[in-house]
């Protein structure tokens, strides 16, 4: 009989169906239409205030605009009236009575009778033309602001008049003297606020309000409201006061709905107030364009420019945030508070989370009672089987077993049981070939890396060889292609001696490549040391003189000078060696030094032999890199000065042949000033003989 197939109850429905019932009805469903509802009629309840807010704000906002603009408009409807009643007056005695002419030639009120505080004052240009008319508009425009002046300053900063542009300008403005702290060139200059009364800039003649600017004597960020000053139909001038935009701002900026933020633009687009943007405002003199700004300005006037005029409140464009819009009237702003979706959700989260909070509570009873049930029934069980498992994998046996049980885990008991026995058959027999194979497989690794380092090896001496070769083999290739370049140019004109004279100049670089060529395959033998030099006498000038031939071109070509003075020095030594550690430190200057610069190559006798330097001007070597010099393929900072091409070889060749000749060789650089190469060799009379 199969005791496998005795299970009569599921434990995945029985511990589903518990759970399901229990938190998926009570936490999700619940919650979820909690939340909704809050939030909803939160919604309602906060769109509501916004709109009151807004209202409130717009109206308070924009009475001191609507009274501003107001009051210019009287005092130029005044000044018409009574310019018309004075049209046949000499009022020339009145207006040298109160003007004199200043040092720098512009008309202000006399100092006896500058009284700032209490009176307009007046800056005329000198250029202005002290025409009946224009000495009527001053006198006027003097009594006229010195009256109305002292009744607006209350709300306003100042109130002004503006005649023919710049050619008068008359303040009423107590906290300073605007006509005397200012110069000529301030007063001379036409600004926003003057043009816009023009014909041309306003033909509707109607009051303009400016953007806001920084005035520089007040020192203060301001708007102003322009109304133009006509008679007859002739452009007079204008009236205007302005407005100071500090309390404005700081009232935008700081007084707000919790979690809300304001805003006040233009409805072309021109930031006032932000919180976030008042540094941007002042670096661009309050010409913020919302349009061409951060992308959230862009995406609130986008937004905003779109809406109805009769929408009090409009969805952000991502959806976020409310928008409650409100208009200043008088400068045709916009007042616009953000009101981020956020804060509602988090109340109406704070309320669906105290029905969760109850929820939990009594959730927090069922639980405790189902974690009894799958600790005895679930549990426990699996503990068991797990450590069943474990002693499996470890070869041992175990009788800890749920066998009795009905259910799934009874299956997964008895099932386990009969798989353990079979394992454990097989155990032996498997560890035997594990045995065999990995000793098979570690020879055959051992072989593999063996293998494989050879390879390494000889693959690194191959490119070793091959840059070697490279390196050492241009220099006289190119040497002779340019002889043998001459001598195809100027065969008809030059002597038989000079062409014999480069021919035997090909000739003796080709045996120095048959030499270098030789050297190179007999590479592994410098490597180790046992290159056998053919040691003799060689007159160091001679040489010197032979290696500096080869590179007249070269050095012609880059416009450079090689200086050698003999000495008549002699030293031991492979010839051939020596002509390749001198061609090599040669080629090295050369390509380091910049055009236009000189070779010097210098020899003198010390204790130690010989001493053979080449110094060149180059960019020289830092001292990080003095270490590296004479290693193989090594690369530094500096860069030849012409293109050529290194490979990093001959630093490295140089040392091998200096050492093999009983030398040594050393740099001697500051970083900039150039590099000069040492190499040190026995004199003609040391005896280089081994025993």
């Amino acid at each position: 009989m199969d005791t496998h197939n005795h299970a009569t109850s599921s434990l995945f429905r029985r511990v589903l169906r518990s759970m399901a019932l229990r938190i998926a009805l009570a936490a999700c469903l619940i919650s979820a239409l909690s939340y909704y509802y809050s939030y909803v009629r939160l919604q309602e309840e906060a769109l509501a205030n916004l709109s009151k807010y807004i209202d409130t704000r717009s109206q308070l906002e924009s009475e001191l605009f609507i009274n501003a603009e107001s009051n210019t408009k009287l005092i130029r409807d005044e000044f018409v009236r009574r310019y018309a009643l004075i049209q046949n007056l000499d009022v020339s005695n009145q207006f040298y009575g109160l003007l004199r002419q200043d040092k720098d030639g512009m008309w202000r009120v006399k100092t006896e009778l500058d009284d700032f505080e209490h009176q307009a004052t007046v800056a005329a240009l000198p250029t202005a033309k002290q025409t009946p008319e224009f000495m009527r508009q001053v006198v006027l425009g003097h009594q006229i602001l010195s009256q109305y002046g002292p009744a607006y300053r209350s709300r306003n900063y100042d109130t002004f008049i503006d005649l023919n542009v710049s050619d008068a300008n008359l303040m009423y403005l107590p906290r300073l003297n605007y006509a005397r702290n200012g110069s000529l060139a301030d007063f001379a200059e036409d600004i926003e606020a003057e043009l816009v009364a023009l014909p041309e800039r306003n033909p509707s003649r109607q009051s303009i309000w400016t953007g806001i600017y920084y005035d520089k004597q007040a020192l203060e960020w301001m708007v102003s409201v322009i109304t133009p000053i006509d008679y007859l139909g002739k452009f007079i001038g204008s009236v205007g006061q302005d407005v100071l935009l500090d309390q404005l701002i700081v009232r935008t900026n700081t007084v707000n709905i919790a979690g809300t933020y304001n805003m006040i633009f233009t409805r072309d687009g021109y930031l006032i107030a932000h919180p976030e943007f008042m540094g941007k405002i002042h670096e661009t003199q309050g010409r913020l364009d919302m349009r061409k700004g951060a992308p959230a300005l862009q995406a609130i006037y986008s937004a905003v420019s779109h809406a109805s005029p009769r929408d009090r409140f409009i969805e952000s464009k991502d959806g976020r945030a409310w928008l409650g819009i409100a208009p200043i009237k008088g400068a045709d702003w916009l007042f616009v508070t953000v009101y981020p979706k956020r804060l509602l959700e988090e109340k109406a989260a704070w309320a669906a989370s105290m029905v969760l909070i109850l929820g939990i509570f009594a959730l927090a009873v069922e639980l405790g009672l189902l974690a009894m049930v799958l600790r005895n029934d679930v549990a426990r069980p699996l503990e068991r089987l797990k450590n069943a498992i474990r002693s499996l994998a470890a070869g041992k046996s175990t009788d800890q077993l749920d066998l009795h049980r009905s259910d799934e885990i009874g299956e997964l008991a008895r099932t386990f049981n009969d798989m353990s026995h079979t394992v454990q058959s097989h155990r032996m027999h498997l560890e035997e070939l594990v045995t065999d194979r990995t000793q098979e497989l570690a020879t055959r690794n051992l072989q593999l890396e063996a293998a494989n380092e050879a390879l390494k090896y000889l693959n690194q001496e191959k490119n070793e060889l091959l840059a070697i070769a490279a390196h050492d083999l241009k220099n006289p290739v190119a040497s002779i292609q340019g002889m043998a370049g001459l001598l195809n140019e100027r065969l008809d004109t030059w002597p038989t001696e000079k062409i014999k004279d480069r021919l035997d100049g090909i000739h003796l670089l080709a045996g120095r490549m048959q030499r270098i060529i030789s050297n190179l395959l007999d590479h592994d033998a410098l490597e180790a040391g046992s290159v056998q030099m053919q040691f003799e006498v060689v007159d160091l000038d001679e040489i010197i003189s032979d290696t500096l031939i080869t590179w007249r071109e070269r050095l012609k070509s880059k416009q450079q000078t090689a200086n050698y003075t003999p000495t008549g020095l002699k030293v031991r030594t492979d010839r051939q060696a020596l002509w390749q550690i001198l061609d090599n430190l040669i080629s090295n200057a050369v390509k380091y030094s910049p055009n236009d610069q000189s070779i010097d190559i210098s020899a003198n006798q010390s204790e130690e032999g010989v001493n053979i330097t080449v110094a060149d001007h180059g960019p020289g070597i830092a001292p990080h890199e003095i270490g590296m010099l004479f290693k193989k393929f090594s690369r530094l900072s500096a860069r030849p000065t012409g293109g050529e091409h290194t490979t990093g070889l001959g630093l490295s060749i140089v040392k091998k042949l200096v050492e093999g000749m009983y030398g040594h060789v050393r740099c001697e650089s500051q970083f900039g000033q150039g590099a000069k190469f040492i190499v040190t060799l026995p004199a003609s009379s040391t005896d280089l003989s081994i025993d």
